[in-house]
């Protein structure tokens, strides 16, 4: 058994039957400093071609620490070259600041020719769960991987009978495995490099930190995926009372659970948006809209804690229903065709993939995209039923929102009722879904027709997209109105604003209210936003009534633009009143744990069937016991869950086992371009000042206050183009990266600065 300490040392000892370990010199600090000389005569002997001077530290790349980065090593060093040969190695040297000279560092020869190289991982160091976890960069540059510059990529193999490597890492997997073997530890971490001749170089090994191994976990894993595989195959198959042919699964489409509640919501927050929202209320108000009735099935399905929603259902429920059915069928796989193609476009199926309103750009785009598919005739139908969507849309909207006002009186009434905990919790779930979550949706579908109506203005060039930001700016939602309100002091903001809370279906997560210190300073006074104006000249008014004219549904000029203003601003006044909804069902579970003694954490591993199970039922069993079960069972299984990574798309099967991350289509906001640093805000303290970029994984309208920090711009790693965030940040006019993918948020918080040009859509990394 070989046992893994120095890393120069460890290099050393390995002997590998599949791969190159390039030649190595290990020096000790006191040799070089007793005889620098001598150390150089030796390198000039062993090496011609250019090598690299990496430091070995006698703490570094250790079982107990990894310090991994803490040192300094140079590459591409031409050993002819004697004074920076020696001034490398004294930069080393020095790196190390201990005065002790026990520390080593070592030559070591370059490898030419590079294709790609890149880390190696036994385990997902996010979730530890186990699994080939490669980070590499097509290229020459190792470093690049190791430093989080962009550009590289990620591939993931989970171990099982069925799906075997076909690319260009087979044998890199049978490298590791070997490595296992020879140091009888499985926890490994391994730097890599693939000439153009396929030799595989091994330029580090070391053991990877991890807690403790769960064997059982790791059983349980590999009956996952098994599972899991059964499952969505037959979830693929045909459904005799839905369009399309197969379907695929993603964690952004339609209702955004991954940016909502997360990629592992706990059991209260996943199954009260389910109740709330992705079980019947959503297809019942597309039923509303005039869309495909499909009040039988539920939108979001979960496999294993992960959140996801079925696409094919998801693309059933845009066909307006009274088009032809097999017009339908062939829609919808052209949809799913589409996505299969583009996994990437996951959060932005209704802009990039569907058709579910009319706009300028509509009869033009269904002619491009569908002419060769579909006849005139056919084409011409869903024109026609996309109108019939916009009509229906422009009559509901005032509707939905008189449903929003009441909800607000329904509120105050179970909130001063003397009803018991659990029954207000119940009434306060029956009229958000009625009141609240139904007209919501609605709502947001009028104000996505706002928004494609908006772009196609600048697709048709009646606009350019600096008009369409400053048309949006004049728009006062209620969130826009929040910063100015701090103006007012905590009192007034509070009784306003106080339900409001980060993560708005955690209960864990204090609102406003709870933590307003820590979410606001009222030291750093806000000046009050400036009202914005926007006139559109005569010649783009003639355009946009054009588009009125031909299109039957709006009586003029300022109906449209009415319609555009009153729905993009009733969409977030209803997310705002109805979320007040969900504080008080917080409110009143609290209430309810603080009398039997469930604390918050506990709370939050109820699912919120099991909560109501005792407005319905009343059984031997005492229903604190039953809770406490319930709890503890709910528990065991998210650590389980917790610890299963699972892609963001599934078009197949073989997609849980080979998983190759994809470049993500970033949504870019505002027209601005900025440099700054970075800040993860998960990793920041929340007194502190947060001037700066602000990455964060996903972000719900509980998160505004970040937009009284004067933060400099944001990142989210989930977020469509309508969603809340990209809204607000486009209201701000500020630099936004809204939906980057797993891979590149990677990369991003690994960087300390970063280079946004929104206008051009790019970015650089600055490390």
């Amino acid at each position: 058994m070989i046992k893994l300490n120095n890393k120069a040392k460890s290099l050393k000892k390995i002997k590998l039957k599949y791969a190159l370990i390039p030649k190595l010199i290990i020096f000790s600090v006191s040799d070089y400093k007793k005889n620098p000389n001598k150390v150089i005569d030796k390198i000039l002997k062993n090496f011609t071609k250019k090598i690299a001077i990496r430091s070995s530290a006698s703490d570094e790349d250790t079982i107990k620490t990894s310090n991994a980065g803490k040192y300094k090593s140079f590459l591409n060093i031409n050993p002819k070259n004697i004074q920076s040969l020696k001034e490398s190695i004294n930069q080393v040297i020095k790196s190390y600041k201990s005065k002790k000279n026990k520390n080593i560092f070592f030559v070591q020869e370059m490898v030419e020719n590079i294709k790609t190289s890149g880390v190696v991982l036994t385990y997902r160091l996010e979730n530890y769960m186990p699994c080939l976890n490669i980070n590499y960069f097509d290229g020459r540059d190792s470093s690049r991987v190791t430093s989080g510059n962009k550009g590289s990529k990620n591939f993931i193999f989970i171990e099982n009978k069925k799906y075997k490597i076909i690319n260009k890492f087979s044998k890199l997997k049978k490298i590791i495995n070997e490595i296992k073997y020879l140091t009888k530890k499985d926890n490994i971490d391994v730097e890599f490099a693939i000439n153009n001749k396929n030799q595989v170089f091994i330029l580090q090994v070391r053991l990877l930190k991890i807690p403790k191994t769960n064997t059982r976990l790791k059983i349980e894993i590999e009956k996952t995926y098994n599972k899991l595989e059964k499952k969505i195959s037959k979830l693929k198959k045909k459904h005799y009372s839905l369009f399309g042919k197969t379907t695929y699964f993603g964690v952004m489409p339609d209702w955004n659970p991954a940016e909502i509640i997360g990629i592992k919501p706990k059991p209260l927050a996943l199954s009260l948006y389910r109740e709330l929202i992705t079980d019947h209320v959503w297809s019942e108000n597309r039923k509303i809209y005039g869309y495909h009735d499909l009040s039988q099935f539920h939108l979001m399905t979960t496999f294993f804690g992960t959140p996801y929603v079925d696409v094919r259902i998801d693309f059933n429920s845009w066909i307006p229903k009274n088009l032809e059915k097999n017009t339908s069928e062939k829609l919808v796989n052209h949809y799913l065709s589409n996505f299969g193609k583009k996994k990437y476009l996951h959060d932005k199926i209704e802009f990039e993939i569907i058709f579910s309103c009319l706009s300028l750009s509509t009869q033009e785009k269904l002619i491009k995209v569908l002419g060769n598919k579909f006849s005139k005739s056919e084409i011409k139908n869903i024109f026609n039923e996309l109108k019939t969507i916009n009509k229906i849309a422009d009559q509901q909207m005032f509707k939905d929102l008189k449903k929003i006002e009441d909800l607000k009186k329904k509120q105050t009434q179970i909130d001063k009722s003397n009803l018991y905990f659990i029954d207000k919790i119940y009434w306060l779930i029956e009229d958000c879904k009625k009141f609240g979550t139904l007209p919501f949706a609605g709502l947001a579908r009028c104000a996505f027709i706002a928004t494609e109506i908006l772009n196609s203005f600048v697709e048709q060039k009646i606009l350019t997209e600096n008009e369409k930001l400053n048309f949006l700016s004049t728009i006062k939602t209620i969130t826009f109105k929040m910063k100015d309100d701090l103006r007012h002091g905590k009192k007034y903001f509070i009784k306003k604003y106080g339900h409001l809370r980060p993560g708005t279906y955690e209960i864990t997560s204090k609102n406003y209210e709870e933590n307003f210190d820590n979410y606001f300073n009222l030291k750093k006074r806000t000046t009050k936003h400036k009202t914005n104006k926007f006139d559109f000249s005569i010649i783009q008014r003639k355009k946009i009534n054009k588009f009125i004219n031909q299109s039957g549904v709006y009586k003029n000029f300022d109906h449209l633009i009415g319609f555009i203003k009153s729905s993009i601003a009733s969409r977030e006044y209803s997310k705002f009143v109805f979320t007040k909804s969900i504080d008080l069902i917080f409110k009143n579970l609290k209430g309810f744990g603080s009398k039997y003694k469930l604390n918050i954490e506990d709370l939050s591993y109820l699912k919120i069937n099991e909560v109501l199970d005792l407005y319905f039922n009343l059984s031997y069993e005492g229903p604190i016991q039953k809770l406490r079960k319930n709890i503890k069972l709910n528990k065991n299984e998210y650590s389980i869950n917790k610890s299963i990574f699972l892609p963001d798309v599934i078009t197949d099967p073989k997609d849980l086992f080979l998983i190759e991350n994809e470049e993500t289509k970033i949504n870019f906001i505002s027209n601005k371009s900025i440099i700054s640093n970075l800040k993860e805000f998960k990793k920041t303290n929340k007194n502190a000042s947060l001037e700066s970029v602000i990455c964060i994984e996903n972000a719900d309208p509980g998160y505004d206050f970040l937009f009284s920090k004067n933060i400099k711009g944001l990142i989210t790693k989930y977020g469509g183009q309508n969603s809340h965030m990209a809204i607000r940040c486009a209201e701000q006019n500020l630099p936004a990266l809204i939906g980057v993918g797993e891979k590149l948020y990677q990369e991003i918080i690994n960087a300390k600065t970063i280079k946004i040009d929104c206008e051009l859509k790019k970015i650089e990394l600055i490390n």
